[in-house]
C-alpha cells in the first residue's frame, strides 16, 4: 500500500480511506465484494487493519456485511441522500440562527471570495466545487458559539456519503451558475441579518433536483 514517508496514522485509518476513496471516485463499483483476504492481499497490509477498515466502511454506509460473503459496495441510493441532506439542513439553520449578526468583515470577505472563485472553475470539475462549496457552507456557521454544533456539520460535509453525492450532480454551467447565485442570495441575506431568507435558499441548496436519478437506485 502505497503512503506518504511521514504518514503516521494507524494503517487501518490509511486502509479505509484508500477504500473509501475508491468508492466515492466510482473504482470500485456498487456490488463489488470486499473480501479481507483479497484486500489485504490488494493493499499488502495484513487482515487486522482491513478487518477494522471494512468495519469503519460498513458503518459509513458505504458497504453491507453479507454472513458467509464477506462486505460488498453499495449503492448510493435517493433515501441516502435525503438522509444526509435533512441532516444537514436542519442543523445548518440552528447554526446560522446562532452565527447571525457574529460575522467579521475578514470573514464576509472570505465567503464572497471563495464564491467568486466558484465562478470561474472549470464546470465539469466536480471535485473543487464540492471543496468550494464545503468551505462556503462551513465558513457560513464559522461564527456559531456551540463548538459541538460547528463539528458536527464539519463531520457530515466530510463524511464520504457526502462526498458520494456531489459525484452523483448534473454538473455543467447551469448547475455551477444556480449554485453561486444561491450562495450570494444566502451572502446578501446574511449581510442585512434576514434570516429567513437564509433558511429559504438554504433549502434550495438541499434540493436533489440536479441530481441524477438514474445514480440513485431504490434500496429495498
Amino acid at each position: 500500500m502505497a503512503t506518504g514517508v511521514h504518514d503516521t496514522r494507524p494503517l487501518a485509518v490509511r486502509v479505509h480511506e484508500q477504500i473509501a476513496s475508491e468508492i466515492v471516485s466510482g473504482a470500485l463499483k456498487p456490488g463489488t465484494p470486499l473480501v479481507q483476504e483479497q484486500v489485504a492481499t490488494q493493499y499488502g497490509v495484513s487482515r487486522t487493519p482491513v478487518r477494522d477498515a471494512l468495519a469503519q466502511i460498513a458503518m459509513e454506509g458505504l458497504a453491507t456485511l453479507v454472513p458467509g460473503s464477506g462486505y460488498v459496495v453499495n449503492d448510493l441510493t435517493a433515501q441516502d441522500v435525503h438522509n444526509v441532506f435533512e441532516v444537514r439542513y436542519h442543523l445548518e439553520q440552528l447554526a446560522m440562527a446562532q452565527s447571525l449578526g457574529r460575522h467579521t468583515r475578514a470573514q464576509l470577505v472570505r465567503l464572497r471570495a471563495l464564491i467568486d472563485e466558484f465562478e470561474i472553475l472549470e464546470p465539469t470539475d466536480a471535485e473543487e466545487q464540492f471543496r468550494l462549496g464545503k468551505e462556503f457552507h462551513l465558513g457560513l456557521i464559522e461564527p456559531c458559539p456551540n463548538q459541538y454544533l460547528r463539528d458536527t456539520l464539519g463531520s457530515i460535509w466530510g463524511h464520504p456519503i457526502q462526498r458520494r453525492i456531489t459525484r452523483a450532480y448534473q454538473i455543467g454551467p447551469e448547475h455551477q451558475a444556480s449554485i453561486a447565485r444561491e450562495h450570494r442570495d444566502i451572502l446578501e441575506a446574511l449581510t442585512t441579518g434576514d434570516l429567513e431568507t437564509i433558511i429559504k435558499v438554504l433549502g434550495y441548496c438541499h434540493d436533489a433536483g440536479d441530481i441524477d436519478p438514474h445514480s440513485l437506485p431504490s434500496r429495498n
